[in-house]
């Protein structure tokens, strides 16, 4: 059965209406649409006085330390204290990536979930499911649900809404970007987010520190013109104190994926816990990298997936890589 968005968007309303504590969560890794998607949310629930905290695997990268006038608004690991009756995951599209399951665990009670996002693989685990494959980002989705039920929107939910829309669109120039996105950031424009401060901390600031490791990480790149892909290795020793990893590794993949002639790209980050996170881009219409993600346990859209792995990445004699 057709999901009716409306009706959704309503009942979503009603359950933070009758929730006591809320715990609002994203994926692994987030980037600026799983940010934008939680910093968005949490201004809402302020809006109507529920008491609810955000939780981010990783810190706020300083880039995006301005939606929140750089303060800390997150939290790194649940309070045992908590009771949680009400979990929104936002930008995951299962369980596992965001470690909602672990969370339910620990947990005296299972809580209701709701899910909102907009992968096409997104397994619709939740209790409630607002999942738009059509949409831009999570942040689209969010702005959309919003608006069905008439939420009035401030300066601070228009500023992380638009960031997370341009940090999923890469500023509005890949396939994900169709013309009701367009319309969207105009209109947040219209409740005073600042696209120039937007699209400068995503795409313009770079640190010295961060482009010596951009200089490190583009000396690796190997390029197969027979298949038109291109590879790249970001390892440990890359990453210097007070460079955030995840800034690095997405402003790459998107770097490298705008290069002329090449169809795919693939970035192996080197983690601190012996994993390997893995980056799949293309603009290829031909080309659907989710698929290759999932067959390596990961996911996400056509165009840009990701997975992880496990092992070491291990120069041979002859000078190039593998994984053990």
């Amino acid at each position: 059965m057709a999901m009716d968005f409306n009706q959704t968007s309503q009942k979503i309303h009603n359950q933070i209406l009758r929730a006591k504590e809320i715990l609002i969560i994203s994926h692994n890794q987030p980037d600026a649409d799983a940010f934008g998607s939680m910093i968005a949310m949490g201004h809402w629930l302020d809006a109507l006085e529920k008491k609810h905290h955000k939780l981010a695997y990783q810190p706020l990268p300083e880039n995006l330390g301005w939606l929140t006038d750089y303060r800390p608004v997150f939290i790194d690991a649940l309070d045992e204290k908590n009771k949680y009756d009400l979990i929104i995951v936002l930008d995951s599209s299962d369980l596992i990536r965001s470690k909602t399951n672990q969370i339910i665990s620990l947990l005296e009670t299972r809580p209701l979930i709701i899910n909102i996002d907009h992968h096409h693989a997104n397994d619709l685990f939740g209790d409630l499911n607002l999942v738009l494959p059509d949409a831009s980002s999570t942040t689209e989705v969010i702005y959309r649900l919003l608006k069905s039920i008439n939420f009035s929107l401030n300066r601070h939910i228009a500023n992380a809404l638009l960031a997370g829309m341009l940090g999923d669109t890469y500023n509005f120039t890949n396939a994900n970007t169709k013309e009701q996105a367009m319309i969207m950031a105009s209109n947040l424009l219209f409740f005073g987010a600042s696209l120039n401060q937007a699209s400068d901390s995503l795409l313009k600031i770079k640190s010295l520190d961060s482009m010596i490791v951009w200089g490190e990480i583009l000396k690796r790149i190997k390029y197969n013109s027979n298949l038109g892909i291109a590879s790249a290795l970001i390892l440990q020793e890359d990453i210097k104190p007070g460079v955030s990893e995840t800034e690095i590794s997405e402003g790459i993949a998107n770097f490298l994926n705008s290069l002329d002639g090449v169809k795919a790209l693939l970035l192996l980050h080197q983690q601190t816990n012996g994993l390997i996170k893995g980056s799949l881009r293309t603009n290829d219409d031909l080309i659907d990298v989710s698929k290759l993600a999932k067959i390596l346990g990961g996911g996400g859209h056509k165009k840009a997936s990701g997975f992880t792995l496990q092992g070491q990445l291990v120069q041979t004699e002859q000078g190039s890589w593998k994984i053990i």
